[in-house]
């Protein structure tokens, strides 16, 4: 038993650790280019219905 929950803890600190190097750098990326993406897409649908509108 206490094999496995010192396997168990060791492993979840290295998750631990290895987590914050890495989510910063995908979560920086990632939301920069998804609401570019998303702020262009609703601008042209904005014109598309002030164009039709008119």
């Amino acid at each position: 038993m206490s094999m496995e929950c010192d396997t168990r803890l060791s492993m979840m600190a290295l998750r631990d650790n290895n987590r914050p190097q890495i989510a910063p750098r995908k979560t920086r990326r990632r939301p920069f280019r998804a609401i570019s993406a998303a702020s262009a897409a609703m601008a042209s649908f904005t014109l598309l219905l002030f164009t039709r509108g008119v």
